[in-house]
């Protein structure tokens, strides 16, 4: 036990703190019956006890494991991981960031491979070998043109001597608008096909079930060119993509463009009360078969439509560019041209749209 020498001197009024404990309300530092409390009067004095100060050890047992945030470390990552690209209406561009996490290390990139089919690009201004200080990061710019496979499945890979994962994988799907407006001298027909099954029981009560969520659309219209270019145009566009997915304008929800559009605009001013404008579905802007934009739509105001991506041209509201809506379709396995001679073609279109 320590034994402290001094004076204690009370206050006037000296009341108990309500926190206190037992042994420091009596303060027992050798005066019999002295009391904290209560006391009004002159110095005190005498020796005070108190315990002594003990030192525990501390053990601790287990094994090391790294903190939060630190599995990041003594890798190279590539960010983003995997593209998933969609519908791919026009080029595509989109950064590709490598980042050697080493934080002591330098690594040196030699090559990049690209497998698969879609025709991706990757730019590299830097050259190879290249090397990555520690804790150092480059930016690369990939691209995925409009032309090429129909589905995109490529995998980019940043080559470092001993180090794997860093890949990046790149999906999509090549639409093609089907650009030429309808003959409306003659009506666009629409059909909704649904999909159930009828159970029946032995009592002859029935079960009906809803096998497909989203009616599938099918929209049949007439196409008439009387251009030698359009009739061209036509021609491509069966040739080149018939066994493919189209962009298919649904024409009876086509609007005029209220403001006009600059090039690199995400907000389209448009009516879309009561059209087949969706979030996440696809627009066109069209002036005529040989002057379309197709984009994909982020989101859908009474009055606006909001894009996931900028504009690639500037478009005036002049009455005669449309805001369509697109759906995705396929023409049939056999699909007739007529030829009235050089110059003029007709075509009736069939499409069976996909379920969005």
């Amino acid at each position: 036990m320590a034994s402290l020498s001094g004076n204690l001197t009370p206050s006037p009024v000296s009341v108990p703190h309500p926190g206190a404990s037992a042994s420091l309300s009596q303060l027992a530092f050798g005066l019999t019956g002295y009391r904290a409390w209560g006391l009004v009067g002159s110095q005190q004095s005498g020796p005070i006890t108190r315990n002594q100060i003990v030192e525990l050890m501390l053990t601790y047992v287990g094994a090391l494991a790294p903190m939060t945030g630190s599995e990041l470390f003594e890798k190279v990552i590539v960010t983003p991981r995997e593209k998933k690209l969609g519908f791919v209406l026009s080029a595509n561009l989109f950064a590709v960031d490598v980042w050697n996490t080493f934080r002591e290390t330098l690594r040196t990139m030699v090559r990049i491979d690209i497998a698969g089919g879609g025709g991706t690009l990757v730019d590299n201004p830097f050259g190879v070998p290249l090397v990555f200080g520690a804790m150092q990061s480059r930016q690369f710019q990939a691209t995925v043109p409009q032309d090429g496979d129909a589905q995109i499945q490529n995998t980019v890979t940043f080559v470092f001597t001993g180090i794997g994962g860093t890949d990046l994988l790149v999906t999509g799907t090549r639409i093609t608008v089907f650009s030429p407006d309808p003959d409306w001298q003659e009506p666009i027909r629409e059909r909704t096909e649904y999909l159930t099954e009828i159970m029946n029981a032995y009592s002859d009560t029935e079960q009906r079930v809803q096998l497909r969520k989203t009616p599938r659309t099918r929209l049949r219209f007439k196409v008439l060119t009387l251009e030698v270019r359009d009739t061209a145009a036509l021609h491509a566009l069966l040739w080149g993509w018939q066994g493919r997915i189209y962009g298919v304008p649904f024409w009876p929800d086509a609007q005029p463009l209220l403001a006009s559009v600059s090039i690199g605009a995400t907000l389209i001013q448009v009516d879309t009360t009561m059209r087949k404008f969706t979030a996440g579905g696809l627009m066109m802007l069209w002036r005529d078969m040989h002057t379309v934009e197709a984009l994909s739509i982020q989101t859908v105001a009474a009055g606006s439509i909001t894009l996931t991506a900028p504009t690639t041209q500037a478009w005036a509201a002049d009455g005669r560019t449309y805001v369509v809506p697109l759906l995705t379709g396929r023409l049939p396995d056999d699909t007739g041209l007529s030829r009235v001679n050089n110059t003029v073609a007709e075509l009736d279109a069939e499409f069976e749209c996909e379920v969005v």
